[in-house]
Order: structure tokens, then sequence, then C-alpha cells
């Protein structure tokens, strides 16, 4: 079974996000009882980099007409200074919430074994960690790790480091035949395609060929030069060149610096759609998201399995490895402004072990991020949306057992082999 709950929206002012604190541990389908027979023990929160600016090679568009895509400040893939603010917000949340749950005090500085932040080795990740500590834990100066800069953490990306049993032929064997292959995941979005094109300025006179949508079509298969994965047509496309879109709003850029004016909710939405199909192909299909989580659900069962763990542990990654995560527990989401399984900028997927007054565990799923308004705006007026995310084989308005969830990590987990260096762990988790 799965399925998702919105259990808090907007708030009116700074203040209530204390009382969201408060609010969620009685309203969570997962958590109702929280306060009088449950007791949080531990936090994992997988969090998405904040507003970058767009990737080498990630623009895969032009607009059509030749007008030039908005020019950014600071280099490629690196973390705005308006991504570091929103990020620092999620930071402050965090506190805020989890010390409404008994697990911080509200100020000061925490124990440093109480904490462990870790972050992917892109400086948008390592920044974004930064970020979200000071907001955290202001003045604190809490230590994130990482391996160097440039290198492949095993943890964030297992198939790149070699640390998992990946086959690319049988990866597009499984992918097709989870999804039917690109042009069946693309045709329930003609309309988003079709929003791009609008957006990207289609309707010319002298339109590009891809403007038709007699083009739209893609495929999926083994490069024979390389033996790898080779994605054609919209999803390869759109996706990467969507995303640009939608940081530049949420970088709370003027609107006709934002697909040249041409957006609005709506289309955003749409354009989150196409950037979502992608994931569609890369980490969420079975196959890919066993392997792709596969380190990430091995160190989730130490942090949930050791009582001398962290009180909060902080992994900051990318998208995909947000998506695989979801998909290997069983679960959806969709946050304001974003399409259906589209990771929110700077947001988090989280994971609470609770313990009830027997000593039984249990976990509770959650999704946290600020919408895309919310984002641009800055305000700080609202806290983030949150969904509670209820795992395959548990239900709804019921807590989780504990072992539902170790069960499907354990699945996904199996698939890692042993990195040739050694794995990020926090200082009190078990070594082997």
């Amino acid at each position: 079974m799965t399925m998702q709950i919105a259990i808090h929206r907007r708030l009116p002012h700074v203040a209530a996000w204390l009382l969201l604190g408060l609010g969620l541990a009685l309203m969570s389908s997962h958590a109702s009882a929280a306060t009088d027979s449950m007791q949080l023990e531990r936090v994992v929160l997988l969090y998405r980099h904040g507003v970058r600016t767009p990737l080498p090679g990630e623009i895969q568009l032009d607009e059509a007409g030749g007008k030039p895509w908005p020019q950014w400040k600071q280099a490629p893939s690196q973390l705005t200074p308006h991504g570091i603010a929103g990020v620092k917000l999620m930071g402050a949340y965090d506190r805020q919430r989890l010390a409404a749950l008994g697990l911080f005090k509200p100020h000061g500085c925490p124990a440093a074994e109480q904490l462990w932040f870790w972050a992917n080795t892109d400086q948008r990740t390592i920044d974004s960690a930064a970020a979200l500590a000071e907001g955290f834990a202001p003045g604190c100066h809490i230590p994130v790790g990482h391996q160097p800069q440039g290198s492949e953490d095993p943890l964030f990306h297992p198939i790149e480091a070699n640390t998992t049993d990946w086959n690319e032929a049988d990866a597009v064997a499984s992918i097709q035949s989870a999804t039917g292959g690109p042009d069946a995941l693309t045709a329930p979005h003609a309309d988003a395609l079709a929003a791009m094109a609008q957006v990207m300025g289609c309707g010319g006179a002298h339109d590009p060929a891809w403007c038709s949508p007699g083009t739209w079509h893609g495929s999926l298969a083994l490069a024979p030069e390389t033996g790898h994965m080779r994605l054609t047509g919209p999803i390869a496309t759109t996706s990467g060149t969507a995303e640009a879109i939608l940081m530049a709003y949420a970088e709370g850029r003027p609107l006709p610096e934002v697909g040249w004016g041409r957006t609005d909710a709506q289309r955003l939405q749409q354009l989150s759609q196409l950037h979502a199909l992608l994931f569609e192909i890369h980490a969420r299909p079975s196959y890919v998201a066993q392997r792709v989580a596969s380190s990430m659900s091995g160190r989730l069962l130490e942090l949930l399995r050791n009582p001398h763990g962290p009180r909060l542990s902080v992994l900051v990654g990318s998208d995909n490895n947000i998506v695989a995560l979801a998909a290997v527990l069983g679960v959806h989401f969709q946050l304001g402004g974003y399409a259906k399984d589209d990771p929110p900028i700077g947001g988090a997927f989280g994971v609470e072990l609770w313990k009830d007054a027997a000593g039984k565990r249990y976990v509770r799923l959650l999704y946290q991020a600020q919408s895309l308004e919310q984002l641009r705006g800055l305000d700080g007026k609202a806290p983030p949306e949150t969904l509670a995310l209820v795992p395959a084989g548990c239900e709804v308005d019921q807590p989780c057992p504990l072992d539902v969830v170790v069960t499907a990590l354990e699945r996904a987990a199996a698939h890692a082999r042993k990195a040739q260096t050694a794995q990020p762990r926090p200082s009190s988790a078990p070594r082997p």
C-alpha cells in the first residue's frame, strides 16, 4: 500500500514553526500517540542540495528564436547565496521541530556525538550541508564530513564507485520492462511537452525540428561504442532544460529571466513533470533503485540499529538519491509547486525511529520542503510543507513496525559490495 498525507501547509507567522513541530507529533498518521506513549529516538534526513546554477550540459535545448539563456553570477553547478539562505531556513526548522519533539534543546550547541552531517563530494552538497548545520545550531561550527571533492563517494554513487552489482544490459532490460520505454512514459504528458515548447518560444516561422510533436519520440538502449545506457528523445532533452528554468524561478530571478517570461504556476509544474520523468528511467525502476540506494540503505540500517548512534544524521546528496530510496521503501510524494515524485529543491526525505512504552520500535517516514513559492520568496513566514509517507507493507493511521522498513532496506543493501576505501561513518556508529 502506497500513499501520502499532507499534514501541514502554511501557518501565518514565524512563531508557528514551533507549533508545527508540536502538531506533527499529534497529527501524523504514524505518530498520533507519540506525545503520550512513544518517544522519538533518532532521525535521519536525506537532503537534496539547495538552489544551484545550471550543470554543465544540463540545458539541452535553446530558445526557438535564438534568445540567449540568462547568465548566472556563479560558476556552473554551484550553490547560490539564495540557495544557502533557503537551506539555512530548513536547518532552523529542523531544530525547532526536533526540539518540540524532545530530541534536542531549542537553543545552544548540541553535544558532538548527537549530530552527524555528511555530504556528497560536490560543492553544492558540501555547502548545503554546512548551511543546514549553521541553521540548525548557529555559531556552533558543526563539522561537515565528506570525501575529497570530485571523487565518487559510494554512499551516494555506488554505481560510479563500482560498489554495487550493476549490469548495464540488465538495467536496460528491466527499465524497459517496468516502464514500457521512453515513449510510454511521455505519452500521458503531451501537455507538459507542449508547455515546454511554448516556454521555449516554439510557434514561429523558423521553428527547430524539436518543436514539432511528431519528433517527440525517444529510445533507451546500450550504446555500442561504450556499452552504457543511452537515452534519446524528449525525456533526455527536456528534463535538464526544465530543471534550469525551475532553478531560475526558485532563485528569485525576475520573471523575464525565467523561461523568457513565459512561465506561470501551471507551466512550472508541467516542467517539473518533465524533470521527474528522468527518474522513471534512472532512479525509480526496481532494478535501478535497489542499486542506486544500496549503500544508502546499508547506512540507514546501521543508524537505525545502533542504540548509541547520533540523534540526528543529515546526509546531503542529489535528487536521484532521494527517488531511489523512496522507491526502495515503496512511497511516492508530491509537494508544493512540483510534479509527483520530483524532489523539491533543498527538501529532505526523513526517517524517524520511535519507541513505545513496551520498548517496541516503529518508523515514521516523511518528506519536508519549502514550496517553489516559499523558496523563491524566502520570507520565512511559514514552515515548509510536510508529508507523512506510508511505506509499502504498512497501514494509514497505524504505526509502521521497524521490521517492515528494515526488510526493504536489507533487500537493497544486499546489492552492495565493499568499497575500495572506507565508507563514512559517524564516530559512534558500529564498524565492521
